[in-house]
């Protein structure tokens, strides 16, 4: 049975505390991605595929990281979700007043006016937690699920001519996993934590096509992850649990000096899946999750030569389906609208500090066929702050 629910020593030093400090916990908007990623690119709703703003743009487009220039970009997030289920007119309220961290680290050096190497380590994720035994199983009562997955993407960005950029990454994923309170099919619960690694890659083009114009595509591969074997009869395929293949566009418009306006258009196959495409009635039952298409779009203004001002805002397609919904009150992802604010104000000539607040509402989805008299729903808050250095 299928139930499924992120140069010099220093850089490394602060890379190793990173991924330890990602693996506490993590939080998605969409699916099991966040609404986007780098403070700078949450701040304008996600926006990033043609407009790359610090050392996280490798995880959005990797040939931005030609155009970033030196750079040290250490960030962190603070999401506060409130998750909701109910089942037969019965509501359960997951654990919303818990503060998630969810930490972000960019670096870049330009080796000559062509070539740049760099690294960006991004998180996804989902973490649910209610105080009782939703389906009445023998278990503790403490009925949750818990995904993070760490994603390191090595970068090499080349500039084909000095206002086109490609790049490649390499995509090294970690995660670790956790459901508590369902059985699996031969009636086992309480597997506890287990984890797996994997590897994909990442291609991206980026161009300015004129003085005001600059556009960007990016092509994310599938990461296959290695199988989680405590939970081999509980997900799909024994145990395999992927990182979805993602693809989009952007363009980045500046129509004066102080003004850009950026959009994105991004593709999540969700349901290439098994453990979160299959449907609640396949053999292998899953979350019932459908691809998504995610639209999105920002502005950022030069509001003095010290304070850049950003907003945006994100749309993405439904993905709990309704007749599936009843294990998706493990991993109730149903925010479809991202509103957010942001700002980063300049120190000096080498340092600046960037800020974000979003807001995902929250989407309710009632449950049809095998699902009718179930509902899920969840809403959040996300706070982050992030430091930047050219070097």
């Amino acid at each position: 049975m299928t139930h499924a629910i992120f140069k010099p020593r220093p850089a490394t030093a602060v890379l190793g505390a990173l991924t330890l400090l990602c693996a506490a916990s993590a939080q998605a908007t969409n699916g099991t991605m966040p609404h986007g990623y780098g403070i700078k690119a949450q701040g304008m709703g996600g926006v990033a595929i043609a407009l790359p703003q610090d050392g996280l743009a490798a995880a959005n487009n990797p040939a931005g990281m030609a155009f970033v220039g030196n750079r040290l970009d250490l960030g962190l997030a603070v999401v506060m979700p409130k998750p909701e289920a109910s089942f037969g007119g019965v509501q359960y309220d997951g654990d919303g007043d818990k503060a998630i961290p969810i930490p972000e680290f960019g670096y870049n050096r330009v080796l000559d006016d062509r070539q740049s190497v760099g690294v960006s380590v991004y998180g996804n994720g989902v973490s649910t937690k209610y105080d009782t035994s939703i389906l009445g199983g023998p278990g503790s009562g403490d009925d949750g699920a818990q995904l993070t997955q760490i994603i390191a993407s090595p970068t090499y960005a080349y500039r084909i001519t000095p206002r086109q950029a490609i790049g490649i990454s390499a995509d090294l994923a970690y995660q670790r996993f956790r459901v508590q309170g369902v059985p699996d099919s031969t009636g086992v619960e309480g597997q506890g934590y287990d984890s797996s690694t994997g590897v994909g890659f990442k291609v991206g083009w980026l161009g300015q096509v004129s003085e005001q114009l600059t556009l960007g595509a990016m092509y994310s591969s599938r990461v296959r992850m290695g199988k989680l074997d405590k939970y081999r009869n509980l997900l799909a395929n024994s145990g395999q649990f992927d990182v979805p293949e993602r693809y989009g566009v952007g363009f980045a418009w500046r129509p004066t000096q102080d003004l850009t306006i950026a959009g994105d258009v991004l593709r999540i196959n969700w349901g290439d899946i098994d453990s979160l495409g299959n449907a609640l009635t396949d053999a292998e039952p899953g979350f019932g999750w459908r691809n998504q298409t995610v639209s999105r779009l920002g502005v950022a203004w030069q509001a003095r030569p010290d304070l850049v001002l950003r907003t945006g805002y994100s749309h993405g397609t439904q993905i709990v389906s309704s007749d599936s919904a009843t294990l998706d009150y493990l991993a109730p992802v149903t925010p479809q609208r991202h509103l957010s604010l942001g700002a980063t104000w300049t120190l000096d000539a080498q340092n600046e500090i960037s800020f974000v607040y979003a807001r995902a509402f929250g989407s309710k989805v009632d449950g049809t066929g095998p699902s009718t008299g179930v509902s899920v729903d969840m809403a959040q808050h996300w706070v982050g702050v992030a430091w930047g250095r050219q070097l």
